[in-house]
């Protein structure tokens, strides 16, 4: 009975130690387990404020990438319009170049027929100018000027009247038909422009002959024959730089000899010197000037209409008085002013049955 006691107190002994031991550990457990509350709770906090940080980031990236596709297009679209001002560029530096080239051709053409030019005009050829107090505005287009000088037809039954103003010209154009009184009765009249058909345009290749030069200045009292004969023996001599005259012509016009040399050389090496000494008697020499001489085509030319500015054509005029009186009478009938005239500077009238030419000029108060 008495061992029994004592194994009941040690049995009792160890399960409250187990008891106290479990306490313990509860205790333990517990207090990881506030811990671990304690740490979710931070874990928690912490992956929330990372959601806050990734939400931010993922703004902040999705802004940044807004602003890298705007850059992006901007750079595309500044990059297309340097590229389209490159292109522009290059173009516009290519006209240029052609532009260049050509203007390069240009004066390198206008040196050559420069030289020419200075060829010729250094030559010797002077004449004598005068002014003579008119001025012009207008600059011909071409180099060479030309003064007209028209044949034109007046037939019978017709008088031609120039005026000293165009306005009256136009005038008696406008009104068309007149009534011109001739003593006791009236005829019936008209009016008509003037139109000739004048050069408009020439268009003339030139270019030094090698066989042919032009001699000038050459003196004023030695006649003619004897000009040629001269010229032509100086020249052919090899001593003086010539060789044999083929044809030799006299050009009265500017009082100058052109020769015709039969070898080629010749002509260049004497419009190189330009200048000689030629002896025209036995006493002295007179010294003459060596061109080159100018062998011109005709390329092309024009034509045009042209309406005379003060001149009239009047048509319809039956022969019933003689020349004289019926041209005193249409003169004294165009000269009222009455009657739409004007002042007249020359008339000319053409009797039925006959036929005349008169020559039309320039006119010199255009």
């Amino acid at each position: 009975m008495e061992s029994e006691k004592y194994e009941g107190l040690y049995g009792q002994d160890e399960e409250e130690k187990e008891i106290e031991f479990l306490k313990k550990e509860i205790e333990k457990y517990k207090k990881k387990h506030e811990a671990s509350i304690e740490d979710t709770a931070k874990l928690g906090k912490k992956r929330e404020e990372a959601d806050n940080l990734t939400k931010k980031l993922k703004e902040r990236i999705e802004k940044e990438g807004n602003k890298l596709m705007e850059s992006e297009d901007l750079l595309r679209e500044r990059n297309q319009e340097f590229q389209e001002d490159i292109n522009s560029r290059w173009n516009h530096n290519q006209q240029l170049k052609a532009k260049k080239q050509g203007m390069e051709e240009t004066v390198d053409y206008l040196g050559k027929e420069r030289e020419k030019l200075e060829t010729v005009c250094s030559s010797g050829m002077e004449r004598k100018m005068v002014f003579k107090g008119k001025l012009s505005e207008k600059i011909s287009r071409c180099g060479i000027n030309v003064k007209h000088q028209i044949k034109y037809t007046v037939r019978g039954g017709t008088a031609l009247i120039v005026f000293e103003e165009p306005s009256v010209a136009a005038r008696l154009i406008k009104k068309r038909l007149h009534r011109v009184v001739v003593e006791e009765c009236y005829i019936n009249v008209r009016a008509e422009p003037v139109e000739l058909t004048v050069l408009d345009s020439l268009n003339v290749d030139m270019d030094r002959s090698p066989w042919k030069i032009l001699v000038s200045n050459l003196p004023a009292d030695v006649p003619q024959d004897k000009l040629l004969d001269k010229i032509e023996l100086f020249f052919s001599k090899p001593s003086n730089g010539g060789g044999e005259v083929e044809f030799r012509e006299y050009l009265a016009d500017s009082r100058s000899v052109t020769l015709t040399f039969t070898q080629e050389g010749v002509a260049p090496r004497l419009v190189e010197k330009r200048t000689f000494n030629v002896p025209f008697s036995d006493r002295e020499t007179h010294q003459v000037c060596v061109s080159p001489s100018l062998d011109g085509t005709i390329t092309g030319y024009q034509m045009k209409r042209l309406q005379c500015n003060r001149t009239v054509l009047i048509t319809g005029i039956p022969d019933i008085k003689d020349e004289d009186t019926m041209n005193d009478l249409l003169e004294i009938h165009f000269q009222k002013e009455s009657n739409e005239g004007g002042e007249v500077q020359k008339l000319f009238y053409c009797p039925e049955g006959k036929n005349a030419v008169v020559v039309f000029e320039d006119d010199e108060d255009e």
